[in-house]
């Protein structure tokens, strides 16, 4: 007969429905224990009745499992205190059991609180507090590492700036902090040891993040994303659209709203239909034109190669008219003072595209839960797809001298398993390790004395997968 509860040690009696859940009526034989486990003496234990007990399980066949047992209790001539027989399988301090609670931690950062506690049978405060202990477990092992392209954007969480940090090549979060102050930036970057990894960063146009970047990565290119800077030009056409719409009869201005969906695309990706409609709309309002050939010229510098882009760049704001110049102000004044950013975009085409994508996850995830603090949304960002993949060994081998200097001048001449400098004595040889996660490989010096004992957990905080050559 199959055992429908598929628990070690446990023997089901008998099954009934309450309240639409699965009750299911089992014992734990056990033989009575010889000592005291209070006191430590022994044969002095005796039974003292039994005590009905309902524990909470994972559930069956789509609705909410209990198991409900007898209990036996027992007694101590010599303490005469009183404890209940050892059960196999039930988390200790609570009326559940270990699966169950291993459940409700796997499904913590993926569904909502009290949809958990809807399909467990249990109180959602529960859920919460086993959520709050499995934050603990993955937080005390979360340790990011810096990328190769930094990304740093923000986005508005419970009405405060919230600030993200992406590796932008391997497209996952490295965290969220609490707000987008330079102190509390600062704070969590000059944490990590490796800086020395970032190759440029990826910013929008937030001062703090361009004065933290310069401070914490010096000599590394700040890129500012090109999203936010052609958004600027949509923008000031969209001012001059509200301007002339203003101007407008009641009736008219209906029109010109409707206009904005199509003002707002390229021209090229515009269909035929679509073409016709704006070269007619625009061919009767002249200065609407003027401000839609300003958005689309701007937009055409980031399909030119980098000197021609750079000289239509500081053109720009020359072609202006006079009665635009007012209405494009926040875009030339964001092209005088980020020149040198926006303009790094030709050199270092990154974009914080996956970032900005990951704002949205964050609001989407802080609107169905109705309200998270800001703890648990950070959990659920951090950890809902699984912690972030180890860098995985893939060689080790003697440093040449060319690339033993390059390497020195990088990592600052220091072994980065033991942190001790390098070529102390004359049999201290530099050793290359070469790490690999994703489609990114890093090389990193070891002295000659972690060579001979080396292991990735003492260099990543990780498991070691290899000791030596493993591809």
């Amino acid at each position: 007969m199959t055992d429908i509860l598929d628990l070690k040690g446990w023997t089901v009696l008998g099954r009934t429905e309450e309240d639409g859940a699965d009750v299911l009526e089992a014992e734990y034989p056990l033989p009575m224990p010889t000592a005291c486990p209070k006191c430590g003496t022994l044969d002095c234990i005796y039974r003292h009745g039994t005590k009905a007990t309902t524990y909470v399980d994972i559930p069956m066949r789509g609705k909410p499992a209990k198991l409900r047992a007898k209990v036996q209790r027992y007694r101590c001539t010599s303490c005469k205190e009183t404890f209940l027989q050892p059960l196999g399988g039930i988390l200790e301090g609570r009326r559940m059991t270990e699966r169950c609670a291993t459940y409700i931690k796997a499904h913590s950062l993926r569904d909502t609180f009290t949809r958990i506690a809807e399909n467990v049978g249990c109180d959602d405060k529960t859920v919460r507090t086993l959520e709050a202990e499995y934050m603990a477990e993955l937080e005390a092992s979360h340790r990011p590492e810096m990328p190769d392209w930094l990304g740093i954007d923000e986005t508005q969480i419970d009405g405060k700036m919230r600030c993200v940090l992406t590796d932008i090549g391997e497209r996952r979060i490295l965290d969220m902090l609490p707000d987008r102050d330079k102190a509390t930036l600062a704070g969590w970057l000059h944490r990590f040891k490796d800086r020395h990894w970032v190759k440029g960063v990826a910013i929008d146009m937030w001062r703090p993040y361009r004065d933290v970047s310069h401070q914490m990565f010096p000599g590394r290119p700040v890129v500012i994303d090109k999203f936010h800077v052609v958004r600027m030009a949509n923008y000031c056409m969209e001012r001059v659209r509200i301007r002339l719409q203003k101007q407008r009869k009641a009736g008219e201005r209906r029109l010109w709203l409707q206009s904005k969906a199509m003002l707002n695309m390229r021209y090229a990706k515009l269909a035929e239909k679509g073409r016709f409609n704006l070269d007619m709309w625009l061919a009767n309002e002249p200065e609407l034109a003027a401000a839609y050939g300003l958005k689309e010229a701007f937009y055409n510098i980031y399909d030119l190669p980098k000197a021609q882009a750079v000289a239509a760049f500081d053109a720009f704001p020359g072609t202006i008219p006079a009665s635009l110049k007012a209405d494009f102000k926040t875009l030339t004044t964001a092209m005088k003072n980020w020149r040198t950013e926006i303009l790094a975009y030709f050199d270092h085409p990154i974009t914080n595209a996956y970032t900005e994508a990951l704002n949205g996850v964050a609001k989407t995830i802080n609107r169905q839960g109705r309200g998270y603090t800001f703890e648990v949304l950070r959990a659920r960002l951090l950890y809902g797809k699984g912690p972030l993949e180890p860098w995985r060994l893939a060689t080790v081998y003697p440093a040449n001298p060319t690339q033993l200097q390059l390497l020195k001048r990088e990592q600052g001449n220091r072994c980065q398993s033991c942190g001790c400098e390098l070529g102390r004595t004359k049999d201290d040889k530099a050793n290359v390790v070469v790490l690999v996660r994703g489609n990114t490989r890093r090389q990193q010096l070891i002295c000659g004395l972690c060579n001979v004992g080396f292991h990735t957990e003492a260099l990543n905080h990780r498991k070691p997968p290899s000791t030596q050559k493993s591809g």
